[in-house]
């Protein structure tokens, strides 16, 4: 119960500061933030500004692909915040998920190759993200065994945004 407890602590925590983040960016965009352009990368936009930032497009199953946008606090939080737009979902029109959490680092042994990776939970836990660290310019969707779900794995990389 304890646990429970502290973890539900911990997230209202983490998203009080998201909220004050928020905040704090809207006070320094003022009315542009209202642009059709610009609203995409709000939930990225509002971590923390000491973060690393990565978008890539990745395949998708019925559409062209779908972008993400991923900030990854530089700081004790250990916060990301994720955007996902599926590109033509809905009629031709894109589809946004926005995503906040803490991400976990995960060290495993894969093919007798030590490799690091951040976990992020999306919410359920079929819902989870795995992100290999190639270098430090690129990260990698993969499986939560670290291994590349199909050939090709460039297609499912994130790159660096400076």
């Amino acid at each position: 119960m304890y646990n429970k407890m502290n973890k539900r602590m911990m997230k209202k925590a983490f998203m009080a500061l998201a909220a004050c983040a928020l905040i704090a960016s809207c006070q320094q965009k003022g009315k542009t933030e209202a642009n059709a352009e610009n609203a995409d990368s709000v939930a990225v936009d509002s971590m923390v500004s000491d973060s690393v930032r990565y978008e890539g497009v990745v395949p998708a199953a019925d559409g062209p692909g779908i972008r993400y946008e991923l900030a990854l606090a530089n700081d004790s939080t250990d916060g990301f915040s994720l955007v996902m737009t599926y590109l033509e979902a809905e009629n031709g029109k894109d589809k946004v998920f926005y995503y906040t959490g803490k991400k976990e680092d995960v060290k495993k042994t894969v093919d007798g190759v030590e490799k690091m990776a951040y976990k992020l939970n999306l919410g359920k836990k079929e819902d989870t993200e795995y992100f290999l660290v190639l270098n430090d310019s690129t990260l990698r969707m993969v499986n939560e065994d670290l291994k590349e779900g199909v050939a090709g794995g460039t297609k499912y990389d994130l790159k660096l945004k400076k």
